[in-house]
This record gives C-alpha cells, structure tokens and sequence, in this order.
C-alpha cells in the first residue's frame, strides 16, 4: 500500500443520532483505494466478502472473509479494496454514544485499534447483529431495542483483543511520530464544534496555542497541504453534502459554505471538483434515480 498525505474527514451522522449504520455490496467495481485519513467518529468495519489491506498507524493488514476491524476516534487508517465482490458493513459513532450505552468500564478497550479473523460463528452473529439494527432503523422502531443490540455489538468488540491481528506496540510507535498531530487536535475540535470554518491563520494558530510560524509549518508537514488549502476543501466538502441532500439553492449554499458570494464558490468548487456546483448536483440526482 503506498504512503499517503493525512488528511481529515468530516463525515456528517443523520441528526439527532449518535450512530450511522450502512450496509455495502459492491460488485464488479474497479479497484477502490481511500487515502490516509482520521476522523472524530470512531468506526467498526465488517467485511463478508473482500479482498485488499487496511493500514492503521503505518501498519498494514491483509483483509479477507469474515475479518472486522475497529478504528477509533482519530485513528490514522487507509484502505484499499480490490476484488469483484465487495460486501460490508460500516457502522460510524459519536465517543459519548459508549456512555449512553452503560460501556465506559471497556473504554481501554474501545480506544484500541483492532483488526480480527473470525471464525463463521463469530461472524454469523456479528453479521446479524447488524442486519438486525439497519431493520430496525429502517423502521424507526423502539430506540432500546437498537440500543441494546449496539450494546451488544460494543461488548463483542470489547472481548476481541486477544486474537487481534494489530500490533498495538508499533502502533505506540507510529502515535509518537505523530505527536504532533495531537497538538492541532483544539482546532478540529472547534471546526467540529462551532461549526464555522472562516478562521484566518492567525485565529487557527491561536487556538492551538502557537505562533503562525509553527502551526503553518506542522500543518503541513502533517496534512501536505496549507491551511488556506485545507480550509478551502472543507467548505467544498460541506457544499458536496448539501448539494447532494438538500433543495437549497447554489447561493444559498455558497453562503452557507462561508463564502463571499456564489460566483466565487463556482469558481472554487469547479477547480477542486473538476465541474460545477449545478453539474455535481444533476449527476448526483441521476445516480440516485437508478437507486
């Protein structure tokens, strides 16, 4: 698998919910490679069929059948997907979610990264654990019932360890040589938090308790990019949500996004997307016609 720049994905759960549950089966799909990345949600992959590696903290593993693997909040990772069938499950969470579900005594555990291979048992019940959830979410039914079955899944995860196939000592190691990541953890906080992403360099340097100099330099040293780069492609990937989820306008959504105007926001979305705001918004809607 060959080395990535960092970089920070934002994912968006459904609102009001600490958990977003999706179920893929991809078929005949060229080879699928996704960079090197962290997030805030923590993420438990399943997979039934695949073939490919996932790399967390440096380290990579080869993934196959019935393997399940845990990233938890901010974990580096990078995955690539190859195979002519591709079948799994994805479940993403909010930290506090292991609180409302009575887990913090597993918190040790819940903090590790984990890759396993189960035997078919093990995955046979994880496996319908899931589908259980996504029918229940599906139906909006009783929020204990899907609660409980996430219990469930969290205390199956939590009794794993032993047969992981992570090395967690090299992944100490690969944590200290991005220690500097912590550092700018205030500032993704805040971009999370406040939800606004018009910072000036000054502003994000301040939050992280740094002169301009050194934020600007560790910034990129971590993320290669600058942090006006990094801004700007946040804002795109907010547009690209709204664009794809709502019947805002294109100024409405310009504005929304924090920037100047709509004509600028066109500008700035076509050179990091390759096409329109309009153009990225019809195809999307005849993708999810033939859904």
């Amino acid at each position: 698998m060959p080395a990535h720049a960092l970089s920070f994905e934002n994912i968006h759960l459904p609102q009001g919910k600490p958990y977003y549950l999706r179920r893929f089966h991809i078929v005949d799909e060229p080879k699928m490679a996704i960079p090197t990345h962290f997030h805030m949600l923590g993420e438990i992959m399943l997979f039934k069929k695949i073939a490919g590696q996932v790399e967390i903290d440096g380290q990579a593993i080869e993934l196959g059948r019935n393997v399940l693997v845990f990233i938890p909040s901010l974990g580096m990772h990078a995955i690539d997907m190859d195979g002519d069938d591709r079948e799994f499950s994805l479940l993403q969470f909010e930290r506090y979610l292991l609180s409302e579900l009575n887990l913090l005594e597993f918190t040790s555990q819940l903090e590790r990264p984990l890759v396993v291979q189960l035997d078919e048992q093990q995955a046979g019940f994880l496996h319908s654990q899931f589908e259980w959830l996504e029918n229940v979410d599906a139906k909006s039914e009783d929020r204990n019932l899907a609660y409980s079955l996430l219990h469930t899944i969290f205390l199956f995860l939590a009794q794993q360890h032993k047969g992981c196939l992570f090395n967690a000592e090299q992944s100490l190691v690969a944590a200290r040589e991005n220690k500097g990541l912590s550092k700018l953890i205030p500032l993704l906080h805040h971009l999370e938090n406040q939800q606004t992403l018009n910072l000036n360099l000054q502003q994000a340097a301040d939050i992280c308790g740094m002169s301009k100099y050194h934020f600007s330099r560790l910034f990129k040293s971590l993320f290669d990019q600058n942090y006006k780069d990094y801004i700007l492609k946040r804002k795109i990937n907010t547009a690209v949500a709204m664009l794809s989820e709502s019947r805002q306008s294109i100024t409405q959504i310009a504005y929304a996004c924090e920037f100047s105007d709509s004509a600028y926001f066109c500008a700035k979305f076509k050179q990091v997307m390759g096409m329109s705001p309009g153009k990225f918004r019809q195809s999307t809607q005849t993708v999810l016609s033939f859904n």
